[in-house]
């Protein structure tokens, strides 16, 4: 059985996705809603799963480019990415 986790996460993809959602800002807008509302924000792999969704598959490619999309964002642990988050703002708090 090999070892396919990468930078400490499940796999690169993971890993690569968390990156994007620094980039897009997710954690920041966490700590904004957090602000907002008073209530720290307990994320789970569909919150995390939505953002992505939101930022790559509204623009809905098809064919090879669609099914590239469909099987990296299949290898993507939310959850993990979701804890992480969970934990970093449980450290703000």
């Amino acid at each position: 059985m090999s070892d396919n986790t990468y930078n400490g996460w499940t796999n690169y993809e993971t890993w690569q996705a968390a990156l994007w959602l620094d980039e897009y800002g997710f954690y920041s807008l966490q700590l904004d809603s957090w602000k907002d509302n008073g209530e720290m924000p307990t994320l789970d792999g569909d919150d995390v799963y939505t953002f992505i969704e939101e930022i790559i598959l509204d623009k809905s490619p098809e064919g090879l480019l669609g099914d590239i999309i469909n099987g990296w964002i299949s290898c993507v642990n939310f959850n993990e990415i979701a804890s992480n988050y969970n934990r970093d703002l449980e450290e703000e708090a």
